[in-house]
């Protein structure tokens, strides 16, 4: 990206302004941006004229946009959708989401994006672009259909006859922008329309805010910030224009700049804060300009994202974010909504991807191509009577059983190694052939022991099945020794390296030998870099010191070891 005269080298930073921040004087605005200018290398704003009640004129528009474009600001517009309660009264809407089949609303909701696109050639719309009125007009006209086929055609709809049409016939050289939000798991149950939307609006933008999981009511892992990133570049190459993130419920600082730091290592292509008044003279924002500074030196350094991938069909649910907290066990993911041709690479199968009615029959051309799949146990036991039993023997039973000791690999009938882990996790049980189906690893419980890792050959490929505990977030209290068992498991091949160590860990890989690696505990940890002979582990930032170990004289690695903080991100190239 060429350098912005007051901007980063590989990313540009934009502030959005709801309609409510700018309702002052210029001078005082001038102070809020000085502060702003004085610690971020600011290059853009987005000035919304739409958001509930509050509208701005065309000729407030106009004043703003020459105020910020006067001190080298580029400048777009903003909508968020939503209406006040003096439209469609007497039915209550969540956030003052828009009723679209009440006329007087659609005529409101038109009448911004006229307003907008008459003074900003690029207008984005904030992530309350959806419905979930309830109202008799809307009860009348869903008939029998379910609330997603009725909401996913209706926003259709508003995308092409509310937005496009009529910006175009107000301004020719309008680029609409959908932002889509964080919460991706849901889109389909409010109209968000990941399949047609995207052929009529000009760009996307990604909301990569994931605050703190722990305390907020989307419950969102932090590894979120980076793999919705990456499906949506999946999803419209070239088109996702970049990452979104605000400072709401972050209970630390360090939350809000690994938001940040996420958006950066998924390859985002602008950074936008939300918002104004929320970041005013706030203590973020010199954090935030601090960290920026060395994100933007490193981003020179990044390749292209590498990872397992995974398939993520259009309107999937299953098991949510399932993959965010795969990730954060240290294995890097490719989240996208295209199912690969190329088997070169593991594949994740999740029970969302039971949304595709092909998929039986995709998975089986991909492991006779001699590809390596790994399916979940959510995934099984959807599919149980419906053609997975081609692929496994494995059959849900439907009890459950709480276990703490783990045993990893077979010599002959006996496991070779036996760990614990920190506290106990509760598993559904799977009952599975002898000899038909075989275990990698197990749960122990007394006499007894449950599958948590099994794999079946088909054709040429291979294709294991990964058993997840109830409660996904206990995949982090699994065992160090098999944490680095299924990270191997899901390592692209081509990587030619390997990491061993505990959870609570991010590995960002890319396809020019350079990693990062990030210490998600609230703790120091150490993992282990495996690299083969004749290759050396070289630092590319100030936290990114290795200590080099003996070398394996089993295999021939040169092993390293690294040692990180909390919230503290490390990256390194291979030479």
């Amino acid at each position: 990206m060429t350098k912005n005269a007051m901007g980063y080298e590989q990313f540009k930073l934009a502030i959005y302004c709801t309609a409510g921040c700018l309702d002052k004087g210029f001078e005082e605005i001038a102070k809020d941006v000085d502060f702003f200018q004085r610690h971020l290398k600011l290059s853009k704003v987005y000035v919304e004229n739409h958001r509930g009640d509050k509208s701005l004129s065309r000729e407030r528009l106009r004043e703003l946009k020459a105020f910020f474009e006067g001190r080298g600001i580029e400048v777009a517009g903003g909508i968020t959708p939503t209406l006040g309660a003096s439209y469609r009264p007497g039915f209550e809407r969540l956030f003052g989401g828009i009723c679209y089949t009440d006329e007087a609303s659609r005529v409101k909701f038109r009448e911004a994006v006229e307003n907008a696109a008459a003074v900003f050639d690029e207008v984005i719309f904030d992530d309350f672009f959806f419905t979930n009125c309830g109202c008799d007009d809307c009860l009348a006209r869903k008939g029998e259909r379910s609330w997603e086929e009725f909401r996913l055609e209706l926003m259709t709809d508003v995308s092409e006859n509310l937005i496009r049409k009529p910006a175009r016939a107000v301004n020719p050289n309008s680029r609409m922008i959908i932002k889509y939000p964080n919460w991706n798991e849901a889109y389909q149950a409010s109209g968000y329309n990941t399949e047609t939307q995207p052929n009529l609006f000009d760009g996307l933008y990604t909301g990569t805010e994931t605050r703190d999981p722990a305390i907020s009511q989307q419950h969102i892992p932090r590894y979120a910030s980076y793999s919705l990133l990456r499906w949506m570049d999946n999803l419209a190459p070239g088109r996702n224009g970049g990452g979104w993130f605000d400072n709401l419920d972050c209970t630390y600082v360090d939350y809000y700049l690994e938001q940040a730091y996420l958006t950066v290592f998924g390859r985002a292509k602008e950074l936008t804060l939300f918002c104004y008044s929320l970041l005013r003279d706030s203590y973020y924002i010199p954090a935030l300009g601090f960290r920026l500074d060395k994100l933007d030196r490193l981003a020179g350094e990044l390749g292209g994202p590498r990872g397992i991938t995974v398939y993520e069909p259009h309107h999937a649910k299953g098991e949510d974010h399932l993959y965010d907290y795969l990730g954060m066990l240290g294995i890097p993911m490719e989240p996208t909504p295209h199912f690969p041709a190329d088997p070169a690479d593991p594949l994740l199968i999740t029970q969302n991807a039971t949304r595709d009615p092909d998929i039986l029959a995709k998975m089986k051309d991909f492991l006779r191509a001699g590809g390596h799949i790994v399916m979940t146990s959510g995934f099984v036991e959807r599919m149980t009577g419906r053609g997975v039993e081609d692929f496994t023997t494995m059959r849900p039973t439907g009890k459950r059983m709480s276990v703490q000791q783990f045993a990893l690999n077979t010599n002959s009938c006996t496991f070779d190694e036996f760990t614990l882990s920190e506290a106990p996790l509760s598993y559904p049980i799977f009952d599975y052939s002898t000899n038909g189906t075989w275990q990698s690893i197990v749960a122990l419980s007394g006499h007894n022991n449950i599958p948590i890792l099994m794999y079946d050959n088909y054709g040429k490929g291979k294709i294991h099945t990964l058993v997840i505990p109830d409660h996904y977030a206990e995949l982090w209290k699994l065992p160090e020794s098999v944490v680095t068992a299924l990270r191997a498991l899901f390592t692209p091949r081509t990587l030619g390296y390997r990491i061993e160590g505990p959870a609570s860990a991010g590995w960002f890989a890319y396809d020019n030998d350079v990693f990062v690696l990030e210490n998600f505990a609230p703790r120091p940890q150490k993992w282990r870099i495996c690299l083969p002979r004749g290759r050396e582990l070289t630092g590319l930032t100030v936290a990114a010191r290795a200590t080099k170990l003996a070398d394996r004289e089993r295999d021939g690695d040169a092993v390293y070891e690294v040692r990180l903080q909390p919230s503290t991100y490390a990256a390194f190239r291979l030479r």
